[in-house]
């Protein structure tokens, strides 16, 4: 079975350049927010949740597995 190449690809797998936009988006993104004060409840407490568990299990990094069973202690499930 063949699998097709990429959107940017070639049959030989050579990447093609793309030509980016010339609109002149001029609008700004928005800032992420990086301050307690301007973060929401619902993240917060994700980022204590998270800070926690590496403290707890002593991992610098949780894996998306650990990540996953964190956000379902918080009450977090699947619809549908």
């Amino acid at each position: 079975m063949s699998v097709p190449p990429k959107q940017n690809e070639t049959k030989s797998g050579d990447k093609q350049k793309t030509a980016k936009s010339t609109t002149g988006d001029t609008s700004a993104k928005k800032a992420t927010p990086t301050k307690p004060d301007e973060m929401s409840e619902e993240v917060l407490e994700f980022i204590t949740a998270i800070d926690e568990y590496k403290r707890v299990h002593q991992r610098q990094f949780p894996n998306w597995s650990e990540v996953l069973e964190i956000l379902k202690t918080l009450g977090y499930s699947r619809v549908g």
